[in-house]
């Protein structure tokens, strides 16, 4: 009998611990993508693997493109701690993403801005270090991801359906 009271008060406590959860995307806006399937698109620059991987996820692919998307890629390291035999022992990494959307049918811009990632990456050893390789790579990836969800958040929010330059 009393443990029957017992699991009884842990699902009341969970009931009521449960009463004030979110969720992620209740707001249907966070998952509308506008040129998902619309696009074209075209990778310039810095060449990292992780952007022509993650492109067809958030981009789609088009037979017939409504939209065109330029992506510039540049990429700067700067070294944050130098030891005393000059090898860094601490890199930031800045790369920077700039978009250009193009409207085919109207030939005219839609869309133009600079989204920034950035990471800080420890060289483990002077020489290769497959770890060390790996790690560099999901930290990559990670900006990557990160750059084009904050573009499609960026994109959803503002009218693709009009020039930038009409006034």
């Amino acid at each position: 009998m009393l443990s029957r009271k017992i699991y009884l008060i842990i699902f009341c406590l969970f009931l009521t611990s449960c009463g004030g959860m979110d969720f992620i995307y209740k707001n249907q806006k966070d998952l509308y993508n506008p040129i998902y399937n619309k696009t074209k698109y075209e990778i310039n620059g810095k060449q990292l693997s992780a952007v022509s991987q993650y492109a067809q996820i958030y981009f789609g692919d088009a037979d017939q493109s409504s939209y065109n998307l330029i992506i510039n890629i540049s990429e700067e390291k700067i070294k944050k701690s130098v030891k005393t035999n000059q090898a860094v022992s601490k890199l930031d990494y800045k790369i920077v993403f700039g978009y250009e959307l193009i409207e085919v049918n109207r030939n005219c811009l839609v869309y133009n801005k600079d989204v920034v990632s950035r990471f800080s990456y420890i060289p483990k050893s002077s020489g290769y270090n497959f770890g060390s390789d790996q790690s560099l790579d999901n930290m990559y990836k990670l900006a990557v991801k990160e750059n084009f969800n904050q573009f499609i958040n960026q994109l959803s929010q503002v009218d693709i359906t009009s020039c930038l330059d009409e006034n």
